[in-house]
């Protein structure tokens, strides 16, 4: 009788003592492998030739005729933000129209890359309030459009940097032109 106590209460310490560390290390593990997955997955996009089907045929662009594209419709129509704000949906109609023609001819040119790039979205405000304020907003205005493109194409590599006010194209503190974004893309070599 005394041995078979003694037998029960090994083993149920036993199972308490795999019990305790399953539950210290087995969470770690767990996230680890959740971690190693990810990036494994990550990987697997970047090194598919085709990322998207797509019905019919389409020209392979170079990314430099791509940023060319891209600058010129830029150029042509910039993608403005009102004061203080982090919406590309603007009251304004006119600018939500210019903010949607562009940033829809940018994802289409985006869309028939098909080589490995790296986006690159800076944001630029102008002098107008203080300058955390102004850094802040200009990385939440790059931060909502890399949110934007990323939905919209297979490009896995974006960065996005909010400049504030430190890079002004003309010195006036006012300025339509020093509220700017900027888009650029990058070839990855391999």
């Amino acid at each position: 009788m005394k041995a078979r106590g003694i037998f029960l209460l090994f083993i149920l310490s036993s199972i308490g003592i795999i019990f305790l560390y399953l539950y210290i290390f087995a969470k770690p593990l767990h996230l680890k492998r959740l971690e190693d997955e990810r990036i494994a997955n990550i990987q697997k996009v970047c090194m598919k030739e085709y990322p998207r089907k797509r019905d019919r045929g389409i020209l392979q662009r170079t990314v430099v005729e791509a940023d060319q594209k891209i600058q010129m419709f830029l150029a042509k129509k910039p993608i403005h933000f009102e004061p203080s704000s982090i919406s590309i949906d603007n009251n304004n109609t006119n600018l939500l129209n210019q903010n949607r023609v562009t940033l829809t001819n940018i994802i289409n040119v985006l869309n028939n890359i098909n080589e490995d790039v790296i986006l690159s979205i800076s944001a630029h405000t102008d002098k107008d309030g203080s300058a955390v304020k102004n850094l802040k907003l200009s990385q939440e205005r790059a931060d909502v459009l890399k949110d934007y493109i990323l939905k919209r194409t297979h490009i896995v590599l974006i960065t996005s940097i909010g400049y504030g006010e430190e890079l002004p194209l003309v010195e006036n503190k006012k300025n339509l032109t020093n509220r700017r974004v900027e888009i650029s893309l990058k070839r990855i070599k391999k």
